[in-house]
């Protein structure tokens, strides 16, 4: 086939798909219009009003007074008891937990012992709430202090801190929960 008979072929196609495109739409009632309407009241549900009933108590005389029921453990007046019962058991729980997310002062970090001890004796001085803990990782030592639950909290003694020991950082880490609510916070 010749070259102008292909394109001849491949035009009508086109030219027919495009000239339906542009054709006005009809709706299935037979109407050509672009706003689509349909009714659905009758698939909607309907629901029907009821006022509510207000029921007011009944007056009691000044001189009578009433008497509760009373039952086994299972009926809903004995709810509080039951309350009582699971409040004592978490209270139990939380008596056991010891330890909690909280936050250190680090003093020194380094490998000469007499150094770490010397940071050791200054916090044990100068702020005897704190208390300094030494550990040794070799051949590292680490001196840390405080147990604070909240970081504002060693903010305010790192600034203290900081004057002796510049290199002082806060560090994330596990503190006791008796030690922390001992610690007294200094005024500003």
């Amino acid at each position: 086939m010749s070259l102008e008979k292909k394109l001849f072929l491949l035009v009508i196609p086109l030219s027919f798909l495009a000239l339906s495109g542009c054709s006005k739409k009809t709706t299935p009632g037979g109407t050509t219009t672009t706003e689509y309407r349909e009714d659905l009241s009758s698939v909607r549900p309907r629901f029907e009003y009821v006022e509510p009933s207000i029921v007011k108590k009944a007056q009691t005389k000044p001189g009578v007074t009433e008497t509760l029921p009373t039952g086994s453990g299972d009926k809903p007046l004995y709810v509080n008891k039951r309350l009582e019962t699971v409040l004592d058991t978490m209270a139990q729980q939380n008596k056991a937990i010891k330890y909690i997310s909280g936050y250190r002062i680090q003093l020194y970090v380094g490998n000469v012992r007499q150094e770490a001890d010397n940071a050791k004796a200054y916090i044990y001085q100068s702020f005897p709430d704190l208390n300094p803990y030494v550990s040794y990782s070799q051949p590292t030592y680490r001196v840390k202090a405080g147990d604070f639950m909240y970081r504002s909290d060693a903010e305010q003694y790192l600034e203290q801190i900081r004057a002796q020991y510049s290199s002082a950082v806060i560090l994330a880490d596990r503190v006791e929960i008796k030690r922390s609510l001992l610690i007294r916070v200094p005024a500003e």
